[in-house]
């Protein structure tokens, strides 16, 4: 069993289109021009709109303690380590109460790709690999040990079944799968 581990340091960093943050861009495919899936890392520095994303689906979690509410136009409070899905098409404000916020985002191409994204919070839990599937843990606050170390904000691509113990920490287990042609 191997791991492709990508280090936060070593995440693509770039300022938003609409100014407000910037996001660390840690997986992709393809690499070049339109994304089919992308998994990412966003500073929200203050209060503004997200850029709209027609024909994406986006899982977004909240990594940081401070508060973030999105705006769909109905206020949405996000809870720490708790994914939230939307479609990134729709007008969305946030403002972020207590200050700047991290989180955690999954956009995947709408008929493309789907993203199934649970927590694992102060625990361990076995992880398995579908062979339709693509598999990647996020360390989102603490400590990752078991089949994988990571620290916060490192991500690990896994190939085979694993265990990710959270006990000191805070993970995202993110499941792409394509979706079938026709």
């Amino acid at each position: 069993m191997s791991y492709n581990i990508i280090r936060f340091a070593d995440a693509t960093t770039m300022p938003w289109l609409g100014g407000g943050g910037i996001t660390h861009e840690l997986a992709r495919h393809p690499a070049e021009g339109d994304f089919a899936w992308r998994l990412s890392v966003a500073e929200v520095q203050q209060d503004g709109a997200f850029s709209r994303l027609d024909g994406v689906d986006r899982v977004i979690v909240l990594c940081s303690p401070g508060r973030m509410v999105l705006h769909t136009p109905e206020p949405q409070p996000l809870e720490r380590f708790s994914p939230y899905a939307f479609d990134g098409g729709t007008q969305i404000d946030c403002t972020v109460p207590d200050g700047p916020t991290r989180d955690f985002n999954v956009m995947t191409r709408r008929g493309v790709y789907v993203a199934d994204v649970t927590t694992v919070v102060g625990a361990r839990r076995e992880v398995e690999v579908p062979t339709d599937a693509e598999v990647f843990v996020f360390c989102m606050d603490g400590v990752l040990s078991g089949g994988v170390e990571l620290g916060t904000f490192d991500l690990a691509q896994l190939d085979a079944r694993t265990t990710v113990d959270a006990s000191h920490g805070a993970a995202a287990v993110v499941v792409l799968t394509t979706m079938p042609l026709g």
